[in-house]
């Protein structure tokens, strides 16, 4: 993982704005290479809970360096959340990174709870999100791209991890469990703990996460 200096980060940051960076914030931001989007519940949890305000000043400053950008994310049956993400293409490739590509049909909630995953998970080493997936990966998948991939370290095994905002129907999560079935690929499946439109069912080698 790059771990790249203050200087390049605000270098490519480009405000003029200058800031130092703490153990906890480099934590943040390699984690946030990881996945490519994290809220702030999130980062009060596991980056900055040592500190009286939790994460918004330390946040804040990062954001007005123009390392990172924030926006408001509005969830069903949830309180409203601040989500964050490298604030341009430059900064994110510091870090081999990348900016999460969402719209209509992939939407942040759904790439939220991938990031809620990697935590639940306890940080997979090599935990890598779909955009960073190798085309071989992508065939071990049966072309059936995932929303992220990581190696079991007890056993080698490479494990699929898909998402569902709670949208997916029934056939949508039996096709691709199917798929990834056929290939002897191990499956977590993130689900909201609530307001889903279809359970993904218990099955030998799936494992899902209510989050």
């Amino acid at each position: 993982m790059r771990n790249p200096k203050t200087s390049t980060l605000l270098r490519h940051a480009q405000t003029g704005v200058s800031v130092r960076l703490l153990e906890a914030d480099r934590s943040f931001l390699r984690d946030l290479s990881r996945v490519q989007i994290l809220s702030s519940d999130l980062a009060d949890q596991h980056h900055y809970g040592h500190l009286k305000g939790r994460s918004s000043r330390s946040l804040d400053r990062l954001e007005a360096a123009g390392i990172i950008t924030s926006k408001s994310l509005f969830i069903a049956e949830e309180k409203p959340t601040v989500v964050y993400q490298f604030a341009n293409e430059a900064v994110a490739r510091a870090y081999g990174s990348g900016l999460p590509v969402t719209g209509a049909k992939r939407t942040d909630y759904h790439e939220l709870m991938t990031s809620r995953a990697y935590f639940a998970l306890g940080k997979p080493d090599d935990f890598r999100v779909a955009s960073r997936m190798t085309r071989d990966e992508i065939d071990l998948c049966r072309d059936t791209r995932p929303d992220a991939i990581y190696t079991d370290p007890s056993t080698g095994e490479m494990v699929v991890v898909e998402s569902d905002s709670g949208h997916y129907t029934k056939k949508q999560i039996t096709e691709k469990m199917g798929k990834w079935s056929s290939a002897g690929l191990r499956q977590v499946w993130a689900q909201p703990a609530r307001g889903v439109t279809a359970n993904v069912p218990q099955a030998r080698d799936v494992q899902v996460l209510r989050l």
